[in-house]
């Protein structure tokens, strides 16, 4: 099962992510995230900090985890290559992270992620397990 794939989209850019369960659908959300903004690979991690995030059912809690690295990037120039979802439901999410804060020297970023949007959400079980589907605003 690949953990995610690109969607083509006329004004934005998409993914899917995939997963066996939840938690690893939302940890490849995360990752899908992460490859857009940055090169994994050039990342180490070697700092581990914990995500907390809630939201009023599954999808928006989604959108929250995925806003919450954003801005973790944005604000505090955390780049996150490891995710490790420890408790979830459908209301809240605790999660560890793994990367290291960007320099300029080593990183490279390839895309400015704006912000997560609502616009075709998906996040639904099947009969391979869970995939979601996030368009981003760029």
């Amino acid at each position: 099962m690949p953990r995610f794939r690109w969607l083509a989209h006329t004004a934005d850019i998409g993914f899917e992510a995939f997963g066996r369960t939840r938690e690893e659908v939302f940890a490849n959300s995360a990752l899908a995230l992460a490859d857009l903004v940055i090169e994994p690979d050039d990342v180490q991690p070697q700092e581990e900090i914990t995500i907390q995030v809630e939201g009023r059912d599954a999808e928006s809690l989604l959108v929250n985890w995925l806003s919450e690295i954003l801005y973790l990037h944005d604000s505090e120039k955390w780049l996150l290559r490891e995710f490790e979802i420890l408790k979830l439901n459908d209301r809240s999410l605790l999660a560890k992270a793994r990367g290291e804060k960007f320099d300029r020297a080593r990183h490279r970023i390839k895309l400015m992620v704006k912000a997560i949007t609502y616009h075709q959400l998906k996040l639904e079980k099947t009969p391979e397990g869970w995939r979601a589907q996030v368009y981003v605003d760029i």
